[in-house]
């Protein structure tokens, strides 16, 4: 159901401790043919209840129960286990294996949820993502979320929700320009701080998204 063959397309789906929607991970695989997926710690509860064979299993598991794990052993799946006094967080962990394999996408689920400190730390570790090329993206059921250091195109009818949102990465983002939306602008200046990127959305087919230097942090919205 959700395994490529393709070794030139490796998609990975990492399964993490946040809060997750049971329907919208059974679409999410029902779409998306992953080739590897990656349960950590908390992560391996859901993915247990909706019956998802990982590759991998990571994590402290200071909430994952013993005889849980010992199944999985028992299936020869991979488990890593990490002290939970640690310099990483488990997603951390989790996000470089999958970099190893050098994958075209990663996918995050159980990114977000009530620990803004965690999800906030989740969007951070996008940049080790960022930094070697590979798109990396954070789902739940109402949000898509992902960082861009270079121009783009978002087309209509491949958008995740009906706004987007564009906030400085960095602390700035020069030149920044929007073609194909409500507000568009023409070369201005985004510095972190700034609201003005909040709920825009596309008039035309497609909008194009234009800059010079900085990060961006991208949302595409569905509420």
């Amino acid at each position: 159901m959700y395994k490529s063959t393709e070794v030139n397309d490796i998609r990975i789906l990492i399964i993490t401790g946040g809060h997750i929607d049971e329907e919208f991970l059974r679409s999410l695989l029902d779409k998306e043919m992953y080739s590897l997926i990656i349960a950590v710690d908390r992560g391996l509860l859901m993915a247990d209840r909706l019956n998802i064979h990982p590759d991998y299993i990571v994590g402290d598991f200071d909430s994952v129960p013993m005889n849980l794990l010992n199944e999985y052993k028992t299936k020869g799946i991979p488990i890593e286990t990490f002290p939970r006094m640690k310099d990483k967080t488990d997603t951390h962990i989790a996000l470089e294996m999958a970099l190893t394999h050098k994958p075209l996408l990663i996918d995050l689920v159980g990114a977000t949820g009530s620990r803004m400190d965690h999800t906030i730390s989740n969007m951070d570790l996008l940049m080790l993502a960022l930094n070697q090329g590979i798109c990396a993206r954070i789902l739940d059921s109402n949000n898509k979320v992902y960082l861009m250091k270079n121009s783009f195109t978002i087309n209509k009818k491949n958008q995740y929700g009906d706004f987007i949102s564009l906030l400085s990465f960095s602390y700035q983002v020069k030149g920044l320009k929007l073609n194909g939306f409500k507000y568009p602008l023409n070369g201005i200046t985004l510095t972190a701080g700034s609201s003005l990127g909040i709920s825009n959305e596309l008039v035309s087919d497609e909008g194009r998204v234009e800059f010079d230097e900085g990060i961006l942090a991208v949302f595409e919205t569905k509420d």
